[in-house]
């Protein structure tokens, strides 16, 4: 905080000689060095400059009796000192007005052997304000004496960043009544090294009113800061308060804190006693940290011969907020409330905690009478004894939140004592004592000590305890609410939901079980035949409840038994109804006059019956042929859902699509050969003459070599690299089906004629395959091909085939209920394709259009092949597929001839493909394991698509040409979108 009241303004500057003045009418300043005390009554002003200063042996300058209008003003920028007195005193009168405004600026300092600033004699009326930059000390006495003031009248003490406020021998500050003190310099005494000695920071005595807003430094030989009656305090995140051999805050009444910074209190062993408690209250105090509150020190006794000990809190009641990332220590304890002397303290106490709270060598928290004391825990709270919480007498309340953490023991004590567990993000509690009652109200929570509880408690509806400790008395559970684990309870009334299972065990009941109408035991077992039975010492009662089967994963007989509870005081009533989550498994109960016991047998429902499709139909009816078995058992224990999703896992749909997949990766093949006769230039020709075509020009072609008609026609090398991405919709249970592929082709053709021209191709293909469901593959493909033209004028006739050999790997995932397989297969496949096609060309040797015709076929076949795996394996028989297709569309291009000599044109082609005959792929399949054949289908082709291309040509000179394409083919069942690079070379 800057620091610049309004100076005020001198126009006399007067050099005193030795001797007393009183002031006269105008202002005094002083600048140079002056042994002359100064009097200060009515409305004088004395500025002392920071060349002046004035030294006296005691009252250096006086303030005396009453003031008129703005009153008394002292602007120090030098030094008043008082060599065996007091520096500045004020005396008079109480029945006058007095004000006060005393400055002391940065750099200049009032020092004295006694107080070095003294009110002697208070006054009823008025105001005093001291102002500090610079320092303030004091030898023998307090740096500030406002003891005196303890009428209305508002003291106000701002110390600034550079200010330093100090005694050596006693207190820093006794600020008097109503005062106000901001500091954010120092504010600090000298050791303290003589036990009746005080040397506190700031010490408000018996003076009511008092508070303290601190950003800087408050440090004491004793206390920080002390109150005989109590004082507000507001420390702030850059302030630090510390007693060096008490407390940082202390009061003997009441008091109020909040802390943002950082309270300690310690022991410095300079005397043999001291108690270093961070705060000390030690009637009612109100608490609120978000910083550091800390003890860190304490030895020998206090002034009742009781042991000192250091705690980060001292009470003696009252409410404590501790926040989140806040730390309230102590050497001994964290929170001590009683009277100071182990005895009851003086009222009810609120603690509220979601920091840290921790006693070093002792307990955590330790509350000491017999009142309504409230917890809430959020936090960690930390006995170094083994104890964390010690509530003492009286009907006490624990209450949990979901960060709650204590380390060590609770401890209830006397009186009726209950604990909540009350946050729906849920949480733990551990080992407790001498609490009557449990309530939880909200979330999951888990209970882990045992013993205590001693009339039970309550489960709220909405909220669930896993009990793994034990619990003395009866417990409620209601409806909505659930209740689980393998720890022990004296007596258990149940209209929610109780769950014993193999992982967190069944509840053990000392008493009696009551499983109301409406309630649900919910019961778990495992396919090694692991269960947990109910433990009932006392008597079981059936009203009407239901038993929900709860199977985890795992292959079951067909057949088996489970012990759900045994009473020993017998089993009255029946459970209204059984269910289960198997699909072919059916649960019954058997009754005996002290158990009840659980059996499962094959019902009559089919595995197809359960399946979402055909295919999934067709393997289920295969599997159930196959009888028991690794596959069979493992089906045959799984719920609804999984039994048909297992089944569509297990039909391996997926094998039927892999000719659609292969077929669309090799597209590229066929179109490649397309795209290199529609370039050869005939396919833009307006008359059988014309030389200066756009395509030829792009191409770099000679113009002696631009007609087909020629017999001396040049010829051409080209290289083509693809990569395309394609997708197949799922269908009859298969999931999509994503085919990923690239290539690189190398063809050449020549002129045999004047109007035919003949090429060959070869190249490589490699196309990755991902489906749905863990299904994925790849396949490498090796292809060669031949492709005709012939141009006559404007028409021109295309005709092409290729042959393709494939080698294709399969993966499969199958997971169900504790079954999994990765079935795997290597297969061969052949593919053949044709195609014949015509075009007319339009237009002139710029701009073109060629409306054309095109029929084609494709032929597959795959061979017959096994996956590698476990019981889901398959033999998949061979596979064959052919269509016919044709193809209606126009392409357009337009040649640009660059100023440097190249050409640029670019194409765009449109077209609609039908596709002829049954449209349908499927194969067949069965399981090697044994169980019949069944066939599986597909995603069907798609009977009609539309095609789009988009190319760019550039003609780099006259024998070479490079161009960039995309191809694409949208249908409803699939698509494939491609890009083509292509180099070609006239020779």
């Amino acid at each position: 905080m800057s620091f610049k009241p309004s100076p005020l303004a001198f126009s006399i500057a007067l050099v005193f000689s030795a001797g007393a003045h009183a002031a006269p009418a105008g202002p005094i300043v002083i600048s140079t060095p002056s042994t002359s005390k100064q009097t200060l009554s009515g409305g004088a002003s004395l500025q002392v400059t920071a060349s002046g200063s004035i030294t006296a042996s005691d009252k250096t300058v006086a303030l005396k009796d009453a003031t008129s209008g703005a009153g008394v003003v002292v602007d120090n920028s030098g030094q008043i000192t008082a060599t065996s007195g007091r520096a500045i005193e004020s005396s008079g009168s109480t029945a006058t007005t007095r004000n006060y405004r005393i400055y002391n600026r940065a750099g200049a300092s009032i020092s004295a052997s006694d107080d070095a600033v003294r009110v002697k004699d208070g006054f009823d009326s008025g105001s005093l304000l001291l102002d500090n930059a610079g320092s303030i000390r004091s030898t023998t006495g307090q740096a500030l004496d406002f003891d005196d003031l303890r009428s209305g009248v508002p003291v106000t003490i701002i110390n600034r960043e550079t200010g330093v406020i100090h005694g050596d021998g006693n207190d820093g500050i006794r600020p008097g009544a109503n005062a106000s003190i901001t500091n954010y310099g120092e504010i600090s005494s000298g050791d303290m090294i003589d036990a009746d000695a005080k040397n506190d920071g700031i010490d408000f005595q018996n003076a009511e009113g008092g508070s303290v807003y601190n950003h800087g430094l408050i440090s004491g030989g004793r206390h920080g800061i002390t109150t005989d009656v109590g004082a507000t305090l507001v420390n702030y995140a850059d302030g630090v308060i510390i007693g060096r051999n008490g407390s940082g805050y202390g009061s003997d009444g009441n008091g109020t804190v909040t802390n943002y910074g950082r309270i300690t209190g310690a022991y410095n062993g300079l005397v043999p006693d001291g108690d270093g408690d961070g705060v000390d209250i030690d009637l009612i105090g109100h608490i609120e940290n978000h910083g550091i509150i800390e003890g860190i020190g304490a030895a020998g006794v206090d002034k009742g011969g009781q042991p000192n000990g250091s705690e980060g809190i001292a009470m003696g009641g009252g409410s404590v907020y501790n926040a989140a990332g806040a730390l309230i220590s102590g050497a001994s304890r964290g929170i001590l409330v009683d009277d100071g002397s182990a005895g009851s303290g003086y009222g009810a106490t609120t603690l509220e905690n979601h920091g840290t709270i921790e006693g070093l060598a002792s307990s955590g928290v330790t509350l000491v009478g017999d009142f309504a004391d409230v917890v809430i825990n959020d936090g960690l709270i930390h006995g170094g004894n083994g104890i964390a919480l010690e509530l003492g007498g009286g009907d006490d309340s624990l209450t949990l939140l979901a960060g709650s953490r204590f380390e060590g023991l609770v401890d209830g004590g006397d009186g009726h004592d209950r604990v909540s567990f009350d946050d729906a993000r849920g949480g733990s509690f551990g080992q407790s004592r001498n609490f009557e009652r449990l309530e939880v109200r909200q979330g999951a929570w888990i209970l882990t000590g045992s013993g205590d509880f001693s009339e039970g408690g309550e489960v709220f509806a909405g909220a669930q305890l896993i009990n793994q400790g034990g619990i003395a008395g009866s417990l409620l559970v209601d409806s909505g609410a659930s209740y689980a684990g393998s720890g022990s309870v004296g007596g258990l009334d149940v209209s929610g939901t109780l769950l014993a299972n193999p992982q967190q065990g069944a509840t053990h009941v000392t008493g009696d079980l009551a499983l109301r109408s409406g309630s649900t035991l919910a019961y778990g077992v495992e396919a090694d035949g692991s269960h947990a039975t109910l433990q009932v010492d006392g008597s079981a009662t059936l009203d009407g409840a239901r038993l929900a089967l709860q199977a985890g994963p795992g292959n079951y007989p067909w057949q088996s038994s489970y012990q759900v509870l045994n009473a020993s005081g017998g089993v009255s009533g029946r459970f209204a109804e059984v269910s289960s989550n198997f699909a072919f498994l059916t649960p019954s109960l058997g009754y005996g006059a002290n158990s009840v016991d659980l059996q499962l047998t094959r019902n009559d429902v089919q595995f197809a019956d359960l399946a979402s499709s055909g295919n999934g139909r067709n393997a289920a009816s295969a599997l159930q042929g196959q009888g028991m078995g690794q596959l069979y058992n493992a089906l045959i224990t799984s719920d609804a859902g999984n039994a048909g999703r297992a089944v569509e896992q297990l039909a391996g749909a997926s094998n039927a699509n892999l000719a659609a997949a292969t077929l669309a990766g090799s597209q590229a093949v066929g179109g490649a050969m397309l795209g290199a006769l529609r370039q050869l230039g005939g396919g833009l020709l307006v008359a059988s003459d014309d030389r200066d075509t756009p395509q030829l020009a792009a191409l770099g072609v000679p113009s002696e070599a631009r007609n087909l008609n020629d017999p001396n026609a040049a010829g051409r090398l080209w290289l083509q690299g693809i990569g395309s991405h394609g997708q197949l919709d799922g269908e009859h249970g298969s999931g999509d089906l994503d085919q990923n592929t690239g290539g690189t082709l190398l063809g050449a053709d020549w002129a045999l004629d004047g109007q035919w021209r003949l090429g060959v191709l070869g190249g490589y293909s490699h196309t990755d395959l991902d489906g749905q469901g863990g299904t994925s593959g790849d396949i490498d493909s090796w292809h060669l091909g031949t492709y005709a033209l012939r141009q006559a004028g404007p028409l021109a006739l295309r005709l092409g085939a290729a042959y393709s050999s494939h080698d294709g790997e399969s993966k499969r995932r199958v997971e169900f209920d504790g079954f999994s397989d990765r079935p795997k297969g290597d297969y061969d496949a052949h593919s053949w394709q044709a195609f014949a096609e015509a075009g007319y060309q339009l237009g002139d040797g710029r701009l073109s259009a060629e409306p054309y015709a095109n029929l084609g076929y494709q032929y597959y076949k795959r061979d017959a092949y096994d996956e590698k795996g476990g019981a889901a394996a398959l033999h998949v028989d061979e596979q064959s597929q052919h269509n016919l297709s044709s193809t209606l569309g126009v392409r357009t291009a337009w040649l640009t001839s660059l100023d440097n000599g190249m050409s640029l044109t670019p194409r765009l082609g449109l077209g609609w493909r039908h596709t002829y005959g049954d449209l349908d792929s499927s194969t067949r399949q069965a399981f090697l394991a044994g169980g019949g054949a069944f066939s599986v289908q597909g995603t069907a082709l798609d009977r009609n698509s539309l095609l789009l291309d988009l190319g760019l040509d550039l003609g780099l000179s006259a024998r070479h040409s490079i161009g960039l394409a995309y191809s694409g083919e949208k249908g409803s069942q699939a698509q494939n979108h491609a890009l083509i690079a292509q180099w070609q070379m006239a020779f």
